[in-house]
């Protein structure tokens, strides 16, 4: 069950990653271009707005990574808890017979280790799909500011 609900919550992070990031980076190729064309005109004070420019680049990116490591952590946090949640509820529900107790953790234990490496495929197929569209939207950004520069 867990499984079921990791693709529904990966389609909508992965989803609003790629649009927060296609929002970043194209406004940061749509102020490039606007940059150039204004400095084709005049060549003075180009060195200081470079300038701003490289720190308003290196901010963007220091937020996508923050955000990306945040992520990351909230997800791990998340399977954690999940996994203990599991745990502790098969141990709770099972107390009253020493017998069934057995059995249900016996049954408990082998389904989370038997989730464990699909949670952790998922998460890991999500993670790559994220550097991916961050990859993707990169590039597009990219050959916007080359195509019209």
């Amino acid at each position: 069950m867990l499984v079921l609900l990791l693709k529904p919550i990966t389609f909508v992070v992965i989803t609003l990653w790629s649009l927060l990031t296609r929002l970043i980076f194209n406004t940061i190729a749509y102020t490039i271009v606007l940059l150039i064309q204004g400095l084709r005109t005049s060549g003075e004070g180009s060195l200081g707005i470079f300038q701003q420019l490289a720190e308003i680049i290196k901010t963007c990116f220091e937020f996508i990574l923050q955000m990306l490591i945040d992520s990351i952590s909230s997800i791990v946090s998340l399977v954690f808890d999940v996994l203990k949640d599991t745990i502790t509820g098969s141990v709770s529900a099972t107390g009253s017979i020493a017998a069934g107790l057995a059995e249900k953790l016996k049954t408990s234990f082998a389904e989370a280790f038997e989730q464990v490496p699909e949670l952790f495929g998922g998460i890991s197929d999500m993670m790559s799909n994220m550097v991916t569209e961050l990859w993707n939207n990169y590039k597009e950004a990219v050959e916007y500011v080359t195509g019209n520069a």
